[in-house]
């Protein structure tokens, strides 16, 4: 009779009874999910990880209240900056709609656990992660340097096809057959020209590197803003990582602001760089002037302290 693979036997059953079982428990289901390096260590410093591996980061929840959108703001906060790790959240109770909402925009697996220690996935992320063949996430996990292996071309070719487009109307100047008068109307010719390539050349560009163009005409804004790399488990299934569908908004209360400003202040006390805490506030979604009067105010209160 052939061997039954590893990865389709789900983790025997475990009560659990304690934070602590509740941790151990979030690391061998990721473990059986193909994150064979998980490991927990309840008891140790609270830095909003309570499981990790090379792959992924698990934050684990043993509570009776249902769990909200600032539980998972606070987790991608804590997610090591640079960090490309799948996020996976684990309670034993449920999650408010909202949170569920801003896990889809960030793509962080929900999943439910009973005391009995079985796994339940409440979102598409999780049971994309809870279904994945053997082939897939543990050599995703292990060997994250063999992913997405291109060639130059592969990579740079938005880059060659961009700056293309931009010296391309420079090439069209004295061209008879283009511009064949009157001079006014050979010089809205380049200006159309001009802008259609220089339009779609900064896109292709910008997409190389890792940025969206946004357009608003209410009011009128043009924006460009970096987007969340692809971590390796979620290349591996050619699956998209979900780009935040909202835009920059700022602090919704005094109360939410005080907060995050006491939250920076602390993260620059325990030696994180200015850029570092100004992404988390970023990832949070709050807005460019709103982060810098927040950095500036966590500074002067982390001098004082």
């Amino acid at each position: 009779m052939a061997e039954t693979p590893p990865r389709a036997v789900s983790p025997q059953p475990m009560q659990i009874s304690s934070w602590q079982q509740a941790e151990l428990n979030a690391a061998r289901w990721m473990r059986h999910w193909g994150y064979a390096d998980a490991t927990a260590r309840p008891g140790g410093p609270d830095s909003g990880i309570d499981v990790r591996a090379a792959g992924a980061l698990g934050q684990v929840k043993y509570q009776a209240a249902q769990v909200g959108r600032p539980e998972l703001q606070r987790f991608v906060g804590a997610r090591p900056y640079g960090s490309t790790a799948q996020l996976i959240f684990f309670t034993g109770s449920s999650y408010a709609a909202t949170a569920v909402a801003y896990a889809q925009e960030w793509n962080i697996a929900l999943f439910t656990y009973r005391l009995d220690g079985a796994m339940t996935p409440v979102n598409d992320s999780a049971r994309r992660i809870h279904r994945l063949s053997a082939s897939t996430v543990p050599s995703a996990a292990r060997n994250p340097e063999s992913i997405g292996v291109q060639t130059f071309w592969q990579r740079n070719w938005r880059v060659v096809a961009g700056v293309s487009l931009l010296m391309a109307p420079l090439g069209s100047i004295g061209d008879e057959k283009t511009y064949t008068g009157p001079f006014a109307l050979d010089v809205l010719k380049f200006v159309g020209i001009l802008l259609a390539c220089w339009s779609l050349g900064t896109f292709l560009i910008a997409a190389r590197f890792g940025f969206r163009v946004t357009l608003q005409t209410r009011p009128f804004r043009v924006a460009i803003v970096s987007r969340p790399t692809a971590s390796p488990a979620t290349v591996a299934g050619r699956t998209p990582w979900p780009r935040p569908a909202h835009d920059r908004t700022t602090m919704a209360s005094t109360a939410q602001r005080d907060d995050l400003v006491t939250e920076a202040a602390r993260l620059l006390r325990t030696g994180s760089k200015q850029h570092q805490v100004d992404k988390i506030l970023r990832d949070r979604g709050v807005g460019f002037l709103d982060r810098g009067r927040i950095l500036t105010e966590a500074k002067e209160l982390y001098k004082r302290s």
